[in-house]
C-alpha cells in the first residue's frame, strides 16, 4: 500500500473517530435531556395527581353542617378522580387495593409498591416520584409512582414509542454524518498526500531510472529549492548522486592509470630479468645483486598492490606492525632502492631520528616522494631530501605547486590541472597522507628554496 493510500485512510479514521465522538456525545446528550424531559412531565403530573386527590378528599369529607362541600372539578374520570390527560394514563390505587385508572390498567411493580410504603413529609402531598420502564400490551412506557399519605399509590404513564423513534432517528443521522466526515476526511487526506508526497514519487522515479540507466547525472527537479524535510532530502539525494558520480569516474581513472603506479617496479624487474637472460656468464656476485634488485622490486610492487587496494577499498582497520625505526634508515634504503631503478641524482641530508611504525610503509610513503619529484623535476636536475627530528621534506626543481591547489594534492584521485595530461592515478600523495595520518603525522606541501615544490611529512618522534 502506497503512503499516500495510507495518509488518506489515517485521515478518514481520524475524521470518522473525532465525528463519532462527537455524535455519540450530541446524541447522548439529546436522548438524556429527552428522558429528562419525560421524567419532569411524569413526576410533575404524578404530583398534580396527588394533590387532587387529597383536595378531592377534603371536599367530599363532610362539613360541620354535615354536608359535603362540591369543590369545581373541570376534568374528572372513574369514581371523580380529577386531572385526566390524553397524554398520560393515570392511575389511583387506593389503600384497600381498589384501583381507578384512566384508561389502561398499569401493573403493579417493585417500585409502585415501594411508592406505597413511602409517606410523604408533612405538608405534602406526595412522596418523591420513583421512575422506571415498563410494557404495557407490547408498547413501552416511561413510568412515575408517588406515594400519598393514606397509603394509596399514584401512578403516571407515558408511552415513549414517539421518543424512541427520535432517538432512533438521531441516531441515524448521526451515523450518516459520521461515515460523510470520515469519506470527506479520506478525500482532503488523499489529496494533501498526493500533493505532499508528489516530490518523494519523484525521487523514487529518479530513483528507479538510476538503477536502470546507472546515469547519476539524472535531473532531480527543483525541489532541492525547497526549504522543508523533502527539500532536504532532494538535496540530499543530489549530493548522494554527485558522490556516486564522482566515484565512478575516480574508479574508471584509477583503473586507466592504475598501470602507471605499477609500471616502475615492473619496468626495473623486466630489465633485470632481462640482463640475466643475455648475461648467462655474469659473475655470481653481479648475478646475486641482480637477483636481490628483483626481490627488492618484487616486495615493493606487493606492497604497492596491497596499499593500493587498502586505499580504494578504505580497509583501515589492521592494526600497523609498530617498531623502533630510524628514519635516516629508511631514507638510505629509499635512496638505495630508487638508484637501481632511476640514474637521476638524489642529494641527502639526513641525520637519525627515531619514530614509531612500520618499516615498510614509511618506505612505501617516501619513496611516493621521491617518484613525485621525479616526475616533475626537469631533467638533469637532483631530487634533495632532507630528514631530521622526525621529519622528511622532498624537494624537487619543478613547476611548484599553485597556492590554491595544496591543500588539495593529497586528495584521492586528486590531480592538479597542470598534471592531468601526464600519466598517473593522483594516488600517490594520497597513499603518503594515509601511511602518515595512520602514525600519528602530519603532512605539507610548500614551495622548495630552489624554486620547484617541497613536499614532505613530520612524524612523533619516539
Amino acid at each position: 500500500m502506497s503512503l499516500r493510500s495510507r495518509l488518506a485512510i489515517l485521515f478518514g479514521l481520524v475524521g470518522l473517530v473525532a465525528s463519532g465522538l462527537v455524535g455519540a456525545f450530541s446524541f447522548r446528550s439529546t436522548a438524556g435531556q429527552l428522558d429528562q424531559s419525560t421524567d419532569r412531565f411524569l413526576g410533575a403530573r404524578a404530583s398534580e395527581t396527588a394533590l387532587a386527590v387529597a383536595n378531592a378528599a377534603d371536599t367530599n369529607r363532610p362539613n360541620n353542617s354535615g354536608a359535603s362541600r362540591r369543590p369545581q372539578r373541570p376534568g374528572r374520570f372513574s369514581d371523580g378522580l380529577p386531572v385526566a390527560d390524553d397524554d398520560a394514563i393515570i392511575q389511583y390505587t387506593r389503600p384497600g387495593g381498589l384501583v381507578l385508572t384512566s384508561s389502561l390498567a398499569l401493573p403493579s411493580t417493585l417500585a409502585s409498591q415501594a411508592a406505597a410504603n413511602d409517606r410523604p413529609n408533612r405538608g405534602d402531598a406526595s412522596s418523591d416520584p420513583r421512575f422506571e420502564d415498563i410494557e404495557v400490551d407490547g408498547e413501552n412506557y416511561r413510568m412515575a409512582s408517588v406515594g400519598l399519605a393514606d397509603g394509596g399509590v399514584i401512578q403516571v404513564a407515558r408511552a415513549t414509542g414517539e421518543t424512541d423513534q427520535l432517538s432512533a432517528t438521531l441516531l441515524w443521522r448521526f451515523l450518516v454524518i459520521s461515515a460523510g466526515v470520515g469519506f470527506i476526511a479520506a478525500a482532503v487526506g488523499w489529496f494533501i498526500a498526493s500533493r505532499t508526497t508528489a516530490p518523494l514519487r519523484r525521487l523514487a522515479t529518479v530513483a528507479s531510472d538510476v538503477a536502470t540507466t546507472r546515469d547519476f547525472t539524472i535531473d532531480v527537479g527543483d525541489d532541492d529549492e525547497r526549504t522543508d524535510e523533502i527539500g532536504r532530502l532532494a538535496v540530499s539525494f543530489r549530493s548522494m548522486l554527485d558522490a556516486l558520480e564522482a566515484s565512478r569516474q575516480q574508479q574508471h581513472r584509477l583503473i586507466q592509470d592504475a598501470g602507471h603506479e605499477l609500471r616502475t617496479p615492473l619496468t626495473s624487474m623486466r630489465a633485470n630479468v632481462a640482463l640475466l637472460e643475455r648475461a648467462v656468464d655474469l659473475p655470481v656476485a653481479e648475478r646475486t645483486e641482480v637477483l636481490a634488485a628483483i626481490g627488492s622490486e618484487l616486495i615493493e610492487l606487493t606492497s604497492l598492490f596491497d596499499e593500493m587496494i587498502e586505499l580504494a577499498t578504505d580497509q583501515r582497520d589492521a592494526e600497523i606492525a609498530s617498531a623502533p625505526i630510524d628514519l635516516d634508515h629508511v631514507v638510505c634504503n629509499v635512496v638505495a632502492t630508487w638508484g637501481r631503478r632511476s640514474d637521476r641524482l638524489i642529494t641527502v641530508d639526513s641525520s637519525s631520528a627515531v619514530v614509531l611504525g612500520d618499516l615498510a610503509m614509511l618506505e612505501r610513503a617516501l619513496a611516493n616522494l621521491v617518484n613525485n619529484a621525479d616526475k616533475f623535476s626537469p631533467p638533469g636536475t637532483p631530487i634533495e631530501i632532507v630528514a631530521g627530528g622526525g621529519s622528511i621534506s622532498v624537494r624537487d626543481s619543478g613547476p611548484g605547486i599553485p597556492i590554491e591547489e595544496r591543500s588539495r594534492v593529497f586528495d584521492r584521485f586528486y590531480r592538479t590541472e597542470a598534471t592531468r595530461s601526464m600519466p598517473g592515478s593522483g594516488l600517490g600523495l594520497s597513499i603518503v597522507a594515509q601511511v602518515v595520518q595512520r602514525h600519528g603525522g602530519e603532512v605539507w606541501a610548500r614551495d622548495s628554496p630552489s624554486g620547484g615544490a617541497d613536499i614532505g611529512f613530520r612524524l612523533p618522534v619516539n
